[in-house]
């Protein structure tokens, strides 16, 4: 199958860049230092959870911006992209393989910071109000909230280059913080950054037994702009790619 083939391939590729290091130390340090934190922190167990889920939405788009840039940044490096361009007939699949790819290690990262903590939490602070499955409900979240940025990184990567996607990480790490505060009522349904903080806050608030049918409205509203927007832009990124011919200037 081209699709395994192409993943496979990708894989090969990250061998020697920081890609693999980054979804591995990244998820370790954030975890860790949560829970040495919280060894001590006077806060309740509710904010404790918050706060870290909360944490890891913040930082997302900026490690997004990051590794999207060096898969790009390989891509150029190699031979200006012409590895993906070329074969006419698995053009595309060679993008949605690169994407996969990012995905499937997004995954991986998130689950390994949220195993870390939830196993830290409930085995050594004690804290086992909610239980490991509420922790990877919490993950997949995350993850589903955040494919969009995954889309748009790589476009901004490819396209523009890694300057970039890493400088728009850090403004969407930004965005987040803003819409987790008051600025963000009434309108996060509608933006992209505003999904994953929100999603797994209120999911955080469901799990102890906090009533949300005052914020069904907001919460259904955006469930249906993620699906839909993120599914835009797999679109939309598809069609770009098939057409587009390369980087006309390297950064």
């Amino acid at each position: 199958m081209v699709m395994l083939r192409l993943l496979r391939a990708e894989l090969l590729k990250t061998k020697r860049t920081p890609f693999l290091f980054t979804h591995l130390i990244v998820p370790i340090i954030i975890s860790g230092m949560f829970l040495a934190y919280y060894t001590y922190s006077p806060w309740d167990f509710n904010d404790r959870v918050t706060a870290y889920l909360q944490a890891v939405a913040c930082g997302f788009p900026l490690i997004i911006g990051l590794v999207c840039a060096m898969v790009a940044e390989q891509e150029a490096t190699a031979g200006h992209f012409q590895e993906m361009l070329t074969t006419t007939k698995t053009k595309i699949v060679a993008f949605l393989s690169k994407l996969l790819l990012l995905l499937l290690f997004s995954f991986g990262a998130i689950l390994l910071s949220i195993g870390i903590f939830s196993v830290g939490f409930i085995e050594l602070l004690h804290e086992d109000t909610f239980g490991f499955q509420f922790y990877v409900i919490a993950g997949c979240i995350l993850f589903v909230s955040y494919a969009f940025l995954y889309i748009l990184h790589l476009f901004v990567s490819l396209h523009f280059g890694k300057g970039a996607s890493i400088g728009l990480g850090i403004v969407e790490s930004l965005l987040v913080a803003l819409l987790l505060t008051g600025l963000g009522d009434g309108i996060w349904s509608f933006i992209p950054y505003g999904w994953g903080g929100h999603f797994v806050s209120l999911w955080a608030l469901r799990a102890s037994g906090t009533d949300l049918s005052m914020l069904e409205t907001g919460l259904q509203a955006g469930i249906f702009a993620s699906i839909s927007g993120t599914l835009l832009a797999l679109g939309l990124s598809c069609l770009w790619f098939w057409k587009w011919e390369g980087r006309k200037s390297e950064n």
